[in-house]
């Protein structure tokens, strides 16, 4: 339902643009209707999107710099 009312390329965009969490509150605009980020989760694995980032504020980045976490664990994000 979700596909049929946005789109899987906007979804994509909002979803790289925002992450899950923020992409699901971006998407109650434009739907009306609060998508879980869940489904969004399920959504990007199941379509393999990857999403770039390139804050260095981010936890997540943070620990791919100190070598604490490992950029291999996840998939779908590419580190710049």
């Amino acid at each position: 339902m979700l596909l049929n009312s946005v789109g899987e390329d906007a979804l994509y965009k909002t979803w790289s643009k925002y992450g899950m969490y923020e992409s699901s509150k971006k998407l109650f605009e434009i739907v009306g209707w609060y998508p879980s980020p869940y489904v969004i989760r399920y959504l990007s694995n199941k379509f393999n999107w990857v999403r770039v980032i390139t804050d260095k504020d981010l936890p997540i980045y943070k620990g791919v710099l100190r070598n604490r976490v490992l950029p291999e664990y996840y998939k779908h994000l590419q580190f710049k």
